[in-house]
């Protein structure tokens, strides 16, 4: 502060010194002027020149003490006046500089936070007063001073404004700096607090990293010991379940080895699934107990086999029957085929279905061709639906890759698996080639692998010629639905209307009368006829 007091007294002084410049220019003006009047005077009166030599001398004299008193260096008048024409000039020079710096220092005192009116009205009055000065047209020494006077008064209020703003600016940087240093003071002391706290718990936690270490150690030691132990007891491990995979081995060989034996002297299939109840041999309708409880339906075909065998024989059936009624105590059955005539169907005979039992189908895996009429064809879908409409399912079927692709999932679940290992009664000839071949090979080979997994998923086997003879197949009995043979001719004639016949005659013969139908249908589930009396079902 004491720095900027000397500057600003630097200021005033040059401000001063300019101000005293000013008058002194002025004044040497106003002499010009008295003297321009005094020579043009002597001009006009050049005849009284004698007798007004003391009157010129003593304006001389007062011009020259006037000169002197201006400040101009000039003897002659009108270099005298060029001189203060020059002079104003830099004078005019001079209070554009002042007027600047007042506006600086203005400037500077509000952009320090100084907002007096008083300091703006000051520096307004200065820059009207240097306006008035630079606009008179006519500048003469007193007016010059008049101006100068008033420029110092408003620079005395501008110095002392700015002192005062300067003052009040000061108390309040110190004020300010005395509550900050009070700030700063709290915030060093937090600072310091925080930086004990810090301390106190880099400590802490140093000390619990310690104590994580050692325990880390110990850990480490343990989990060597354990991976040691873990490593010894793998070792083990993999012994042993070696040791098991050979003993299942030699168990799994003993075991096939078992069944095959038992399989060359089985003679047994299954236990009954039913008896016959009632023969009908004119009808060709036996009654059964199965029912509906026990999940049976028609259109299932089922095996008769006698009812004094030991158990059921897998290759000598009696006949075979389709149930066309099924009931709730009883079910109706239609013979569709009687094995001997001299050996029928009698009461008390084991009702048998391959492909169902009570209270569950009977599941099925057909592995490899069925070629059920041996012409070298394929007739898996026969076989098929041979097999659910004895009320049977199959789970599982690997045909060859030209008839389809596997589909199902080999289970134990499954009872029975089903190959064909004939030959057809004609040899076929087709012509070999690579794909053929490796179709044939994939599919042997995938077959060998699915017996063996269902050998020991304990599931049986079933030759397709024992299949079907439970099923009722006849090689030579045609399919239901398909033609022998078709006479167009025949077919032609029977088809066209007679001429002059009744309209009766071209009614087909399905409008018949009803009494041509069987009265089987008639037949209540409630009550089953006395067998004694060989009487027809109501």
């Amino acid at each position: 502060m004491a720095a900027a007091n000397e500057s600003q007294g630097l200021k005033i002084a040059v401000a001063s010194f300019i101000t005293l410049w000013v008058i002194t220019t002025v004044s040497c003006y106003f002499l010009y002027q008295a003297y321009a009047a005094a020579d043009a005077k002597l001009t006009s009166t050049n005849e009284e020149l004698t007798k007004a030599n003391a009157k010129a001398q003593t304006a001389f004299n007062q011009f020259d003490d006037m000169r002197q008193k201006i400040g101009t260096k000039a003897q002659e008048f009108d270099a005298a006046k060029d001189e203060i024409t020059a002079h104003y000039k830099k004078v005019d020079e001079r209070l554009t500089a002042i007027a600047a710096a007042v506006d600086a220092a203005a400037q500077k005192a509000q952009a320090a936070g100084a907002s007096s009116a008083e300091l703006q009205d000051a520096k307004d009055k200065i820059k009207q007063a240097i306006a008035s000065f630079r606009a008179e047209p006519n500048k003469t020494y007193e007016s010059a001073l008049d101006r100068a006077m008033e420029l110092f008064e408003n620079m005395s209020v501008l110095s002392t404004e700015l002192s005062l703003n300067y003052l009040n600016l000061r108390q309040s940087l110190e004020a300010a700096t005395s509550v900050a240093k009070q700030q700063v003071d709290v915030q060093a002391k937090a600072a310091a607090d925080s930086r004990a706290d810090l301390d106190s718990e880099h400590k802490k936690h140093e000390e619990a990293r310690s104590t994580l270490l050692t325990t880390t150690d110990q850990l480490q030691t343990d989990n060597d010991k354990k991976a040691t132990e873990i490593a010894n007891l793998t070792a083990k491990l993999k012994q042993f379940e070696e040791d098991t995979l050979r003993k299942n081995e030699t168990l799994t060989s003993i075991i096939k080895e078992q069944r095959d034996k038992l399989e060359r002297t089985e003679t047994t299939l299954d236990s009954p699934d039913g008896h016959v109840t009632f023969v009908d041999y004119e009808r060709g309708e036996v009654l059964v107990d199965i029912t509906r409880r026990q999940g049976a339906r028609p259109q299932m075909v089922m095996t008769i086999f006698d009812a004094l065998s030991p158990g059921i024989p897998t290759e000598k059936p009696k006949g075979n029957i389709m149930l066309t009624r099924v009931g709730d105590k009883f079910s109706t059955a239609k013979i569709t085929q009687t094995k001997n005539p001299i050996d029928p169907i009698r009461v008390g005979d084991i009702v048998y279905s391959p492909a169902w039992s009570p209270n569950m189908p009977t599941r099925f895996a057909l592995m490899g061709k069925m070629d059920m009429n041996r012409d070298g064809r394929d007739d898996r879908a026969e076989l098929k639906r041979m097999i659910e409409e004895a009320g049977g399912v199959v789970d599982y079927d690997l045909p060859p890759s030209d008839i389809g692709r596997e589909t199902g999932t080999l289970s134990p679940r499954i009872d029975w698996y089903v190959i064909d290992e004939r030959e057809p009664l004609r040899p076929i000839f087709e012509k070999e080639s690579d794909l053929s071949l490796s179709r044939a090979s994939k599919l042997a080979a995938r077959r060998g692998e699915m017996i063996k997994e269902a050998r020991l998923d304990g599931i049986r086997p079933l030759l397709i010629e024992r299949l079907l003879a439970y099923l009722g197949y006849d090689m030579n009995t045609p399919v239901s639905g398909r033609a022998e043979a078709v006479s167009t001719d025949a077919l032609r004639k029977l088809t066209q209307p007679r001429r002059g016949a009744p309209e009766a005659a071209t009614k087909p013969a399905a409008e018949a009368p009803a009494e041509a139908t069987p009265k089987a249908e008639e037949m209540k589930d409630d009550a089953a006829p006395a067998p004694a009396d060989k009487a027809k079902p109501e």
